[in-house]
């Protein structure tokens, strides 16, 4: 049952960051908490398998990779990836509602961020900002494997293409996502091999929704699809913090 709830959401996720190219994490982590997960087995869940979806995105945009960029956002999650981390494992004691409330908080949190990102004229951040940015993308990573947001709202600066800014938050993704893992495995008490596995077990359920997800982007138009998203994501963050 546990396998057939994880693939349902999964399945589901991916469908919509097929479409979207965002909100697996969103989706994912408060319906596997409200279906019973605890937050570390929620989070390793999500990040394998955003890992497993995006890893040949990766690299068949390896020639796009943005490597300044990525080399600077990358040191800085790597600071902050395990920060977030240990608070999550400092609140995932406390007691179900309390859990889901605060899951519930950080993907409003994340609708937000998603909301405000509007594309504008280019422009050269001081380092202070994209560092405070890098670092709250990390603090949400390891906390709730949601750190794609805040890379949304900084790359709105940018003169990035699609493809360049589709594999920086790709590469930026599957180089932190391991510390974030074997930190989860090795620290929380709630996390064990077997959820690894159950990743691993989803693989073609992911990957099937991702594809059904990129054909469903190529039908309407992003910005209805977005509006759509959010919305949804709202519903799910409300009836989580309630």
């Amino acid at each position: 049952m546990a396998l057939f709830l994880a693939g349902v959401i999964m399945f589901g996720g991916s469908v919509v960051q097929g479409a979207l190219g965002f909100a697996l994490g969103l989706i994912a982590v408060p319906l596997l908490v409200e279906a019973g997960f605890s937050l570390s087995q929620s989070v390793a869940l999500t990040t394998l398998a955003i890992g497993i979806q995006v890893l040949f995105g990766a690299w068949k945009l390896r020639a796009h990779i943005p490597w300044p960029e990525v080399r600077l956002a990358a040191s800085i999650r790597y600071l902050t990836v395990p920060i977030g981390v240990l608070m999550l494992l400092s609140v995932e004691n406390l007691d179900t509602d309390t859990v889901k409330r605060l899951v519930g908080l950080g993907v409003l949190l994340g609708v937000g961020l998603r909301a405000l990102a509007r594309s504008g004229p280019a422009r050269e951040l001081p380092i202070a900002v994209s560092t405070a940015v890098f670092g709250l993308s990390g603090v949400l990573q390891g906390l709730v494997a949601m750190g794609g947001p805040p890379l949304v709202l900084w790359m709105t600066t940018r003169e990035f293409a699609v493809s360049q800014a589709r594999a920086f938050t790709m590469t930026l993704f599957l180089l932190n996502a391991p510390v974030q893992v074997l930190l989860l495995l090795f620290l929380s008490q709630t996390m064990t091999g077997e959820a690894l596995l159950m990743a691993l077990l989803l693989t073609p359920v992911i990957y099937l929704g991702t594809l059904i997800g990129v054909r469903i982007g190529d039908r309407f138009s992003k910005p209805l699809l977005n509006r759509v998203a959010l919305i949804v994501l709202a519903v799910i963050a409300t009836n989580a913090i309630l």
